[in-house]
């Protein structure tokens, strides 16, 4: 058995792209190799040249989830400070204050994140990698736990990410949103790729590779 098939896939500097697809076609098992949670059993690859498994591959990418590990037996800020550490990095008290409020947890910076709900710990996520500004930021299905100011903050952390020259790589169930916001889509179906195009107006191709395999009154 295979999860993915024959994937060849580039992304370029300040692309942010769509990974759509139904239930099981892979599109989590590609996030997690390209982070190198798991290894691939044939195939390479590379950012800028390098395995993500090599260290100093691993500090240039990020992995944005409603199950990002968080620690919860710390408080936000402390979170914060550890992952920095992790990435050997350093912040002083006014930035991570400011990160804590742009993502709006300002008042919750000294909770345990063990009494976090689901959207505050996306949040607290979405702050940590705005203070580790990783090259290629992955993002899987992160809409589900966030209210409409959350969605909000996410999507603009992700254009961030773009303008300052990364990449953004979003699995998602929500069609719409990725079409307003991705620069490009790319589809899979049963480990394999079926579409992979730029953005353009009318997408009539897109249109119809999602209706494909979207339910009735799917999204």
């Amino acid at each position: 058995m295979w999860a993915l098939r024959d994937v060849n896939l580039e992304l370029a500097n300040g692309e942010c792209v769509a990974l759509l697809g139904p239930n099981g076609a892979g599109k989590s098992t590609l996030l997690r190799l390209l982070c190198a949670l798991i290894r691939p059993t044939r195939g390479d690859i590379g950012i800028d040249g390098i395995s993500p498994e090599e260290a100093r591959a691993r500090a240039s990418i990020g992995l944005l989830s409603p199950h990002d590990h968080l620690y919860e037996k710390l408080t936000a800020e402390e979170n914060l400070r550890l992952f920095l550490a992790l990435y050997r990095r350093e912040a002083d008290a006014g930035r991570l204050t400011a990160t804590l409020n742009d993502v709006g947890l300002k008042d919750w910076a000294a909770e345990y994140v063990s009494s976090f709900s689901s959207g505050m710990r996306c949040r607290l996520s979405i702050a940590k990698w705005m203070l580790l500004e990783p090259k290629l930021l992955l993002v899987d299905e992160p809409y589900g736990v966030l209210d409409g100011s959350g969605v909000d903050l996410l999507e603009a952390q992700l254009r961030r990410v773009c303008e300052r020259g990364g990449s953004v790589l979003m699995a998602t169930h929500h069609i719409l949103r990725a079409g307003d916001l991705c620069t490009r889509a790319v589809i899979l179906r049963q480990g394999r790729i079926i579409f992979d195009e730029p953005k353009r107006s009318p997408w009539e191709s897109f249109n119809l590779a999602v209706a494909d395999f979207l339910p009735r009154g799917g999204k």
